[in-house]
């Protein structure tokens, strides 16, 4: 743009990709993927405390003998996100490192927290209503964000310029996310048990 003598334009970088995957056909594997989150709970009652709040969390679930099949579950939503959201390079591959499991009874919630040592993490609802708690995502949690206050909301709402995001869960939606990307979980209101299987994801060259 010319005005006044200037030559004036902008450039928007570092966008934060989050991809939402909603499994049309969730009811049908709902159950197994529920009574194997309680089966892992009943097996280590105390789990371990990360980020979560009252509610409890397993130790890291890895992909073998009888994980092996949510691995698969996780990665067949996870392919055709990547595949239609992205644009690799040939030859490029991912693999789920690790998964662990969150129940969060009424008032639970997870802190703000990061992950670390992955490229891509994400997040399977197992079980969940409308007043389970959004998770909220905030890269601007250290910096002064009051500026964006001066911008009309039409142009706030057609660049995404805001200091924090909150997403809603819904049963069967699966979240992916960078794993930089500082996030929590706000308090579970309900009385049903918030239940969700996190992961880890580090992509690799064929």
């Amino acid at each position: 743009m010319n005005i006044l003598g200037k030559k004036i334009h902008s450039e928007f970088w570092f966008p934060q990709q989050i991809i939402i995957c909603q499994d049309l056909d969730y009811k049908n594997i709902k159950t197994k993927i529920l009574d194997y989150c309680k089966k892992k709970q009943k097996k280590d009652t105390t789990g371990r405390q990360h980020s979560n709040c009252l509610g409890w969390q397993s130790e890291d679930i890895f992909n073998e003998n009888e994980n092996k099949w949510i691995f698969d579950y996780i990665t067949e939503n996870v392919k055709p996100s990547f595949s239609t959201q992205f644009k690799f390079k040939d030859n490029t591959n991912f693999y789920i490192n690790n998964l662990w499991i969150n129940i969060s009874q009424k008032y639970s919630s997870n802190d703000y927290h990061i992950h670390n040592g992955s490229d891509y993490s994400g997040c399977l609802y197992v079980q969940c209503d409308s007043n389970s708690g959004p998770i909220k995502f905030n890269p601007n949690i250290t910096n002064n964000t009051d500026w964006m206050n001066f911008l009309h909301d039409d142009y706030k709402q057609t660049y995404h310029i805001y200091p924090s995001l909150e997403i809603n869960p819904q049963e069967g939606m699966l979240l992916l996310f960078p794993s930089y990307l500082m996030h929590k979980v706000n308090n579970n209101i309900s009385n049903k048990e918030r239940i969700s299987i996190p992961f880890n994801i580090n992509f690799k060259k064929l």
